[in-house]
C-alpha cells in the first residue's frame, strides 16, 4: 500500500452502462475507495438509482450510453464526450465496466493520457461464436481500447485465457477476480424452506436460459405438482429476449410466476423464500452474481457447464450443473434435486456459504482494487 494519502482533489471515475449496476455491485467498493482520500465520480445513463448513489454521497455525471445502439456517429459522440469529461476531471484512474465502457471509454483514455482499470465482466454474446466477423470486429475494439490499460481483471479464466490468446491484452496486465464477489453480510446464511420453489434471477435474455428453464419447469411441474417456478429480472419487447406471447403461454400454468423486475433491496428476501436457483445460462457471463448470491444465502444452485457458470458449482457438493441448452437434462437435474432429503438439501446448501466464503467473499475484490490503486 501506498504511504501516500490522496487528497479530495484527485479523482477516481467510474464508467457503467447502468446506474443500476453500479447501485447492485459497486457501492461497497466506492465507499472503500472514498475512504482512501479519492473523490469518486460515477458516469452512466441517468435511472431511477441515480437519486439512490446521490443519496449515499457518490457524486454522479449523467452521460447517455446506448446499451443496444450501434451507429457509429453516436458511439463517436459518446467516446468524445467521455474524452471531454477526462479533460475536465483528469481522474488519477477511471475504472471501466462492460463492453461499451471498456472500448469507448479506454479510446477515450488514450487520447486523454488517463490510466484505467478495466474490468471484463463476461464477454457476452460478442464472443459466443468466436471466429464470427462481429467478434473479430470486437476483439480489434478491445485491443484498442485496452492500450491505455493499467490493469485489465478478469472475472473467470476462460475470458482472461481467450484475451491473452488473442493477443487482446498482455498477460502481464491481467489479472483474475472472483466475480464481482458477493457481500457475505447482505446475503446471509439462511435456513432454506422445504416448499419445492426453484427461481430464476436474471434478465429474461434467450441466452440466459430462461426458454430451457420453462421447458423443464413444465416437465418437472407434471412430476411434482407442488412444485413452483419463479422468475425475477427484466423482460423487454426485443428479439433477445424471450418472445412475450411465448411466455405469456407459459404463465398461463399456476405453478410458474413471474414476479418482474425486483429492487437489488429486495433480493435477500425473494431468494430467502425459495429453495433453489437455477440458472441454465448458455451467455459468456463473468460469474453470474445471482448464483453468488444464491449460494451465499445457503441455496443449492443448478446452473450448467457455460463459461463463468461452472466456477460456482462443484457438481454434487452444492449443486448441479448440466449441458448447455438441454432442457431434458435441466429437468433431470431439478428432480434430482427434489428427490433428496432435507439434510441433504441443507448441506448442499452449507457447502455453498462455504464456497462463497472460501473464494468469492467480496472483500477478496475490495482488496484487489485497494493494491491496484496504491501502485
Amino acid at each position: 500500500m501506498s504511504e501516500t494519502t490522496p487528497n479530495q482533489s484527485q479523482v477516481i471515475t467510474i464508467i457503467y452502462n447502468t446506474a443500476l449496476s453500479v447501485y447492485n455491485l459497486r457501492v461497497n467498493l466506492i465507499k472503500e475507495i472514498q475512504q482512501l482520500g479519492y473523490r469518486v465520480i460515477v458516469i452512466s445513463p441517468y435511472d431511477k438509482y441515480v437519486e439512490k448513489l446521490k443519496a449515499l454521497n457518490i457524486e454522479h455525471h449523467d452521460l447517455d450510453i446506448s446499451q443496444y445502439g450501434l451507429n457509429p456517429i453516436k458511439e463517436i459522440v459518446t467516446t468524445y464526450k467521455i474524452y471531454q469529461l477526462f479533460k475536465k476531471y483528469r481522474p488519477k484512474y477511471s475504472l471501466h465496466y462492460t463492453i461499451k465502457p471498456n472500448i469507448y471509454g479506454g479510446i477515450a483514455a488514450y487520447f486523454s493520457k488517463t490510466q484505467v482499470i478495466n474490468n471484463i465482466a463476461g464477454a457476452g454474446k460478442a464472443f459466443t461464436k468466436e471466429n464470427s466477423m462481429f467478434a473479430r470486429l470486437i476483439s480489434l475494439l478491445f485491443r484498442i481500447g485496452l492500450r491505455q490499460s493499467k490493469n485489465v481483471l478478469f472475472q473467470n479464466h476462460d475470458d482472461m485465457n481467450f484475451f491473452i490468446r488473442d493477443n487482446i491484452v498482455p498477460k502481464e496486465k491481467t489479472h483474475r477476480i472472483p466475480g464481482s464477489g458477493v457481500d457475505l453480510t447482505k446475503y446471509k446464511s439462511t435456513n432454506s424452506p422445504i416448499n419445492s420453489q426453484f427461481i430464476f434471477v436474471g434478465r429474461l435474455l434467450r441466452e440466459k436460459g430462461i426458454e430451457y428453464y420453462l421447458e423443464a419447469a413444465e416437465k418437472t411441474i407434471s412430476d411434482y405438482p407442488n412444485a413452483i417456478f419463479k422468475i425475477v429480472g427484466p423482460h423487454e419487447d426485443r428479439k433477445e429476449y424471450i418472445d412475450p406471447v411465448l411466455l405469456e403461454k407459459y404463465l398461463e400454468n399456476p405453478n410458474i410466476i413471474y414476479l418482474g423486475t425486483a429492487s437489488p433491496d429486495d433480493m435477500p428476501l425473494i431468494l430467502e423464500q425459495c429453495e433453489c436457483v437455477v440458472l441454465p445460462s448458455h451467455y459468456r457471463e463473468g460469474v453470474p452474481r445471482s448464483l453468488l448470491e444464491a449460494a451465499s444465502m445457503s441455496k443449492p444452485v443448478i446452473t450448467t457447464e457455460s463459461v463463468g457458470c461452472r466456477e460456482v458449482v462443484q457438481q454434487n457438493v452444492n449443486g448441479f450443473k448440466c449441458p448447455i441448452k438441454d432442457s431434458v437434462r435441466l429437468h433431470e437435474s431439478m428432480k434430482k434435486f427434489l428427490n433428496l432429503s432435507t439434510e441433504e438439501k441443507k448441506l448442499m446448501g452449507q457447502n455453498g456459504r462455504a464456497k462463497m466464503e472460501r473464494e468469492f467473499d467480496e472483500n477478496i475484490v475490495l482488496d484487489t482494487y485497494k493494491y491496484l490503486l496504491a501502485g
